[in-house]
């Protein structure tokens, strides 16, 4: 283990972030200096964080757009009579302008009834808890149960209806990368990629946010020996890094999924890729 923190170590302590920031969503967070402004940014950049990176973050900009200089102000005033007009025409692969209106209005409820997204998910969390997986959960509930009256026929949120797949639970198998990484965004100190912004939640307790890139490369070094992407495989990577860092296991996180991002980690062994990798030394590809 020692062999294998040191050179993860190494490897992002020497991994050049910034010039990563410009193909990462959580761009859009440091744009915006009040702690409001940032979790609800948050939010809508990382459910929409699936698909190409270029089509991400050219949706997530126009979804941002339509909330101005404060995006939890204008949230907060969202009314689904008038303001869903402006919407229209919006969408994202499956998800649509009324997914968009659903989860606008949602988090409008969530901020009403509970002040911040940050208490909502801390209602969730017990203090015995090792991680996130929980508070996920009902975090989940939470905002899926807010009324939906005004926008399906007879009022009622049905399963394919598209605004739930920006909230998967842990406890039906979900890997939840995509709220994996908001609270990585939220949570993790600020180091010029994160932002700091909660603080009843610790490190210690996120689980990494598990995509194709991680889970392959996580393979490859042998922090996981699960075949199955999802919340156990998540779970069961976060544990080996945990073991590497305690107070802050997916530290790792950002550096280790942008070397995929960026194509330098191959899926079959390539000599010259290969030999120019900084993690060369514990890959078992």
């Amino acid at each position: 283990m020692s062999f294998l923190k040191h050179h993860l170590d190494t490897f992002i302590a020497n991994f050049p972030k910034e010039r990563h920031l410009s193909h990462d969503p959580v761009q859009f967070v440091h744009r915006y200096d009040d702690a409001r402004d940032r979790e609800v940014a948050g939010l809508l950049a990382s459910v929409f964080a699936y698909g190409n990176v270029k089509s991400v973050l050219r949706t997530v900009e126009k979804v941002l757009g339509y909330l101005g200089p404060s995006p939890s102000r204008t949230i907060a005033s969202f009314n689904p009579r008038t303001d869903v007009r402006r919407l229209r025409g919006f969408y994202h692969r499956f998800n649509t302008s009324r997914d968009l209106a659903v989860l606008f209005w949602i988090i409008r409820r969530t901020l009403e009834d509970y002040g911040s997204l940050e208490a909502a998910l801390r209602s969730g969390l017990r203090p015995e808890d090792s991680d996130v997986g929980r508070a996920l959960d009902y975090f989940c509930r939470v905002l899926l149960g807010f009324g939906h009256e005004q926008f399906y026929p007879r009022g009622e949120l049905r399963r394919r209806n598209g605004v739930r797949f920006f909230f998967p639970n842990p406890s039906e198998g979900s890997a939840c990368k995509r709220l994996n990484l908001y609270l990585r965004w939220m949570v993790r100190p600020e180091d010029g990629i994160d932002c700091g912004v909660w603080t009843d939640v610790t490190p210690r307790q996120l689980v990494i946010p598990l995509d194709t890139h991680i889970a392959r490369i996580s393979s490859y070094i042998g922090l996981t020996h699960m075949r199955s992407p999802g919340w156990a495989m998540a779970v069961d990577i976060t544990r080996h890094l945990r073991r590497l860092h305690p107070d802050d296991p997916i530290r790792y996180d950002f550096a280790l999924c942008h070397l995929g991002i960026a194509g330098d980690c191959p899926r079959k062994r390539d000599l010259q890729k290969c030999a120019q990798c900084p993690i060369v030394a514990i890959c078992r590809l």
